[in-house]
């Protein structure tokens, strides 16, 4: 029959093969997917070396440090026990006085028992050092006094790899850095969506 032999043709020819992405898009693919995963490992390895205090990180929001230590540098530091700690160390520490931010100066003096008992918020158990930046024209306006029995001390500085923490710091790049973040995330699931082969007639489901 006509009819029937129609339907055999119709099954038997093969399927239409789907488009081939051109071996740039490939290639854009491909360095795509491997920048994917240097980041996710990276920002893990992070995380886990500062949950696991082995090492922190540290953004330079500015040029009191410079040139050495520049705004947009990443510090990295590890801790060293509070006895250790000499002139010349570079420390983090909170800002005893205004706003509660972190900084990371130069010891400039460690004070001893003779003197350190005069300092307030000083005691046997405590350091007290006093500290400057290296492009500062004078000593910073306060005496640190650390409790802990680690201070984190810088042990290398990463140029450039600050500037993110730096610009997420203002209110509004952050705003617009979590918007592109979201916008990009969903651009691109909704593109996975939409090339998936459609499904042909007659495959089981």
């Amino acid at each position: 029959m006509i009819g029937d032999r129609t339907a055999r043709v119709e099954e038997a020819a093969p399927h239409a093969a789907p488009p081939r992405r051109s071996p740039a898009r490939r290639a854009l693919g491909a360095i795509g997917g491997l920048l994917t995963v240097v980041v996710g490992l990276a920002v893990i390895a992070v995380v886990a070396l500062s949950a696991l205090g082995v090492t922190r990180f540290v953004p330079v929001l500015s040029d009191s440090m410079a040139p050495g230590m520049p705004v947009g540098s990443l510090a990295i530091t590890a801790p060293t026990p509070r006895a250790e700690v000499a002139e010349g160390d570079v420390v983090v520490f909170t800002a005893p006085t205004g706003p509660r931010v972190r900084v990371i100066h130069r010891v400039m003096h460690v004070f001893g028992p003779e003197d350190a008992a005069n300092l307030d918020g000083w005691s046997d158990d405590r350091l007290a050092i006093e500290t400057k930046g290296d492009n500062n024209p004078s000593a910073d306006p306060w005496i640190v006094t650390i409790g802990d029995d680690a201070v984190w001390e810088r042990t290398s500085v990463v140029p450039f790899l600050g500037w993110p923490f730096v610009w997420l710091g203002d209110p509004i790049t952050r705003m617009v850095a979590f918007a592109v973040v979201g916008a990009t995330g969903t651009i691109w699931l909704l593109t996975v969506i939409w090339r998936r082969p459609p499904r042909m007639t007659g495959e089981p489901a």
